[in-house]
């Protein structure tokens, strides 16, 4: 028997917990849990991000998405073994939690949280921007940057039995409109230039080159948030995960080597679009603002649905008051509309000048990189073994001098760390 609204809130805080995780039953399989995760890892990135690489690489450029590629695999693994072995919706914060205790349970939370927070408007504002050339409306972006956030909710409030349908339609047809668009255009670039690869010339620039590329692969720690949401997470959260991390590598570089073989010359922060401009000049022009348009709207889509289960858990433990833990007929509601109201309230802070893009990016991209570094020792900790070192160690070797040379974001994870220790130690106090 399900517990009124009232009993609900009088229940003792782990009864409470109890009764969310086994009320969010999962529903997802194979096919629309693999879709759901790819529409949370593609996002603007891709349609921005290889320009930028090639303009200052040039023909190496495509060499340094490889090398982004193999980099980002350790952290996938790590992801896959944690997520199932130990299915949750507290994700990488229950990973912290088993390993290390609450004390970095809050600490991840937190991180994680400001990344989403941070990342996810910033990401709305470059749909709003492809949605306004779609229409050729003059209306400012942050409002359309809301209305993307507020039609991600709605899509994610959706019943767990119509969810599953909503990431088949919506990520099915962004990626088969990603995929498609770009493998037409990469035949018709071959076919107008030729294929021309050479070896790699410049191998320090390339490695200078992979933590901008990397913000493209960041999202498998937002996708460990949804292991719970499958119907079978031991055994079909991996090979979804895996085939994602298969998919979204070969998208990526097709992208790259679209830019390579287009040999582009402007306009470098659209480069799908210059591309298409040079090989397929009769190609209408609402095409690629079509593309992103879709893309990004089904990215806020699988982000929206992660970042809620987080907060359900996190309302689950104590950390953010019980009612954001509600579930109305399977489907964690309050905690969507407090995700979006959070979004939108950023999205605010940028129109206002408080913040801007690029910080928004800086952060957010640190705070992954923080958390994949403590996932990795949770890691070592809970499997012990020679495989789980090797992990952690192609993990945090690579991380620790990206993250040592950002002094800005290194201040801003050691406040993060601050008050998640005054947190965690309220929280002591009330539970006891």
């Amino acid at each position: 028997m399900i517990a009124t609204w009232g009993e609900r809130l009088s229940l003792p805080r782990a009864d409470v917990k109890g009764e969310l995780q086994s009320e969010l039953k999962g529903h997802l399989g194979l096919i629309s849990g693999l879709l759901l995760i790819v529409t949370v890892i593609l996002g603007s990135g891709i349609l921005v991000i290889p320009g930028l690489v090639f303009e200052k690489l040039g023909e190496d450029g495509i060499y340094a998405w490889l090398a982004c590629s193999l980099l980002s695999a350790p952290i996938l693994v790590t992801m896959v073994i944690l997520g199932s072995a130990y299915p949750s919706t507290g994700g990488v914060a229950y990973y912290a939690k088993l390993a290390f205790g609450q004390y970095l349970e809050s600490l991840v939370a937190l991180l994680f949280f400001g990344a989403t927070v941070l990342g996810l408007p910033s990401i709305a504002i470059v749909g709003a921007t492809y949605l306004q050339k779609l229409t050729g409306s003059s209306v400012d972006i942050h409002p359309l940057a809301a209305l993307f956030i507020l039609l991600a909710a709605c899509l994610a409030l959706s019943s767990s039995e119509t969810l599953s349908s909503g990431v088949r339609l919506v990520g099915g047809s962004s990626l088969f409109l990603l995929v498609g668009m770009l493998v037409v255009l990469l035949m018709l670039a071959v076919r107008t230039n030729g294929a021309r690869f050479s070896g790699p010339t410049d191998l320090p620039s390339i490695a200078g080159q992979i933590p901008l590329i990397f913000f493209s692969f960041a999202g498998w720690e937002i996708a460990s948030h949804l292991s719970a949401d499958f119907r079978n997470p031991r055994r079909t959260f991996g090979p979804a995960m895996f085939l994602a991390f298969i998919l979204v590598c070969c998208v990526y570089i097709t992208s790259a080597a679209l830019v390579h073989v287009s040999d582009i010359k402007s306009n470098f922060d659209a480069p799908v679009f210059q591309a298409a401009v040079q090989v397929a000049p009769t190609a209408p022009g609402w095409l690629v603002p079509l593309l992103g348009t879709s893309l990004i709207a089904a990215n806020l889509f699988g982000s929206v649905v992660a970042v809620s289960r987080l907060v359900l858990y996190l309302a689950g433990q104590g950390f953010l008051p019980a009612g954001l833990g509600y579930l109305r007929n399977g489907t964690p509601r309050n905690s969507v509309l407090f995700v979006a109201a959070c979004l939108i309230t950023v999205v605010v802070a940028d129109q206002i000048r408080l913040l801007n893009i690029e910080t928004m990016f800086c952060l957010a991209g640190m705070n992954f990189l923080a958390i994949y570094v403590i996932s990795a020792a949770a890691l070592a900790r809970l499997r012990r073994g020679s495989v789980s070192w090797l992990l952690a160690g192609l993990v945090v070797i690579p991380s620790a001098p990206i993250m040592l040379s950002a002094k800005s974001s290194l201040l801003y994870i050691a406040s993060t760390a601050f008050i998640a220790y005054f947190s965690n130690r309220n929280n002591r106090t009330r539970l006891s």
